[in-house]
C-alpha cells in the first residue's frame, strides 16, 4: 500500500454538498437510489443544526474527500455504557483497499474509546461480500443471530394510533 497524503477530519457546514454526494453515493452501491430522501437542507438541519443528531467523519487524500462515515451515540442497558452507532461507512471505489476505510473506522474507535463506549455496532448488507472481509479484518464479529428490525413511514403513524 502506498503512502497516502490521508487526513480525516469531522465535517463541516460547508461540505453539505459533499456529505450528500456521499450519501447518493452509498445508495446507489447497495441498490436503495430509489429510497434516498436526504437533501441539503434536511442534513443541514440534523447534522449542524441546533440539536445535532449525527457526526460526519471525511477521508481526505490529497485534500480531496473519498469517503466518509456517520456516527451517533447509542446505548446498551446491557453494559450500562453508551455506544456508537456507525449509520454509514464509503470509500470510492478507486481508494478502496488503501487503508481509507481502516482510517476512518480507526478515528471512530478512538472517539469510542474517549467517550467510554462499550461497542461499536452497524449493519452490513449479507450479499457484500468484501465490506464483511473487511470489517472481519478490524475485528469486528458479524453476529447471525441478530436481524434488523424496522418500522418506517405510515406504519409509525399505524403503531403510534393503535
Amino acid at each position: 500500500m502506498a503512502n497516502l497524503d490521508l487526513k480525516i477530519r469531522e465535517a463541516e457546514l460547508a461540505d453539505l454538498e459533499l456529505i450528500l454526494a456521499f450519501i447518493s453515493q452509498k445508495s446507489e452501491f447497495d441498490g436503495a437510489r430509489h429510497l434516498l430522501a436526504a437533501t441539503t437542507d434536511k442534513l443541514q438541519e440534523t447534522l449542524f443544526g441546533n440539536r445535532p443528531l449525527v457526526r460526519v467523519l471525511l477521508a481526505e487524500v490529497a485534500d480531496k474527500a473519498v469517503g466518509f462515515a456517520m456516527f451517533y451515540p447509542s446505548y446498551s442497558s446491557l453494559l450500562a455504557q453508551p455506544c456508537l452507532w456507525l449509520d454509514d461507512l464509503f470509500v470510492q471505489a478507486p481508494m478502496r483497499g488503501r487503508g481509507v476505510g481502516t482510517a476512518l473506522l480507526q478515528y471512530l474507535a478512538q472517539v469510542a474509546e474517549s467517550t467510554n463506549c462499550g461497542r461499536i455496532e452497524w449493519t452490513v448488507n449479507t450479499g457484500n461480500a468484501p465490506g464483511i472481509a473487511f470489517y472481519q479484518k478490524q475485528g469486528a464479529r458479524i453476529l447471525e443471530n441478530i436481524r434488523v428490525c424496522r418500522i418506517e413511514g405510515s406504519a409509525i403513524s399505524e403503531v403510534a394510533s393503535k
